[in-house]
């Protein structure tokens, strides 16, 4: 409870979400809230056995359908009233996306409970894939879409460059992330961090890692930088109107607040904070210290 206290997750959602306010906003602080919690279910018992992680994963999955009872379990109810709040005034396409990323998100959970049973470290590729879902970023930028009042249209969405674009802020996120836990990670004997792969699987040593977590950090932003550039030229070639143009810019401004944000949000945030040592982080996110790729 106490690394939740100083976590600052409103932070996160004003980071997330700058031009939020009133009830958007709020939506937009409950939801980084909710993240953290559900996903500290599973640093226990519903995280190491596939069947207590699918139970929970498909109670939550089912407040997509049809609203939560009085009986589900709290953070179940809660996940329920985000998304009802979520989809309001969003149409019936945004709705069905958003559903999919969302039930993505859950699944990987599943997934790494088996990882963990079966006591098997994912590779560097299957880890980066699976935390594309788990990481949370589908879900948050989707969100962006509902507190902003606008829609990516859809064939935009589904265009390859813009999938990319959205795998690399997944990344970037995961990777720094993975940075700033890893000795909260280690210490309880989680597998799932880039960070203790590369150690573990690739013989790196730490400081070989970090590096290695540095590079592939810069060369995502870099390439991110070069996509968002063409975003006009792509624009004129899909003949959009002004205000399809306008929520093009607006979802690449939402994945560059997901990657920016993160990174100084957890420079400031108790979350990567030993329970003996409150002041003291983990790992100093300043490691990826590339500010000029991240602008």
């Amino acid at each position: 409870m106490r690394r939740h206290e100083s976590a600052r997750y409103a932070e996160l959602a004003a980071r997330f979400y700058p031009d939020a306010t009133g009830a958007d906003l709020d939506l937009g602080v409950d939801l980084m809230s909710w993240f953290f919690v559900f996903d500290d279910l599973f640093d226990g018992p519903d995280g190491e056995d596939p069947a207590r992680a699918r139970a929970l994963v498909s109670s939550t999955m089912e407040a997509l359908r049809r609203p939560a009872g009085p009986s589900a379990a709290p953070v179940v109810r809660a996940f329920a009233d985000l998304w009802q709040r979520s989809r309001e005034g969003m149409s019936a396409a945004w709705r069905r996306r958003a559903a999919e990323h969302w039930c993505a998100y859950l699944q990987g959970y599943v997934t790494e409970a088996a990882h963990r049973h079966r006591g098997r470290m994912p590779t560097v590729e299957e880890h980066l894939r699976l935390r594309r879902e788990t990481i949370g970023v589908h879900p948050t930028v989707d969100l962006a879409e509902r507190i902003g009042h606008f829609e990516v249209p859809w064939r935009i969405h589904a265009a390859p460059w813009a999938a990319e674009m959205r795998a690399i802020a997944a990344e970037v996120d995961t990777i720094h992330n993975d940075l700033c836990s890893a000795e909260k990670e280690e210490a309880r004997g989680e597998i799932h961090n880039l960070l203790l792969i590369l150690e573990r699987r690739e013989h790196r040593t730490r400081a070989e890692g970090v590096e290695e977590m540095r590079r592939m950090i810069r060369s995502r932003t870099e390439r991110f930088l070069v996509l968002e550039s063409r975003l006009p030229s792509l624009c004129d070639s899909f003949r959009l109107t002004e205000a399809q143009r306008a929520a093009v810019f607006r979802f690449a401004d939402a994945l560059r607040a997901v990657m920016r944000g993160d990174y100084d949000w957890a420079e400031r945030s108790g979350r990567y904070t030993s329970a003996d040592r409150p002041d003291e982080p983990y790992a100093n996110p300043g490691a990826f210290d590339d500010r000029e790729a991240a602008r």
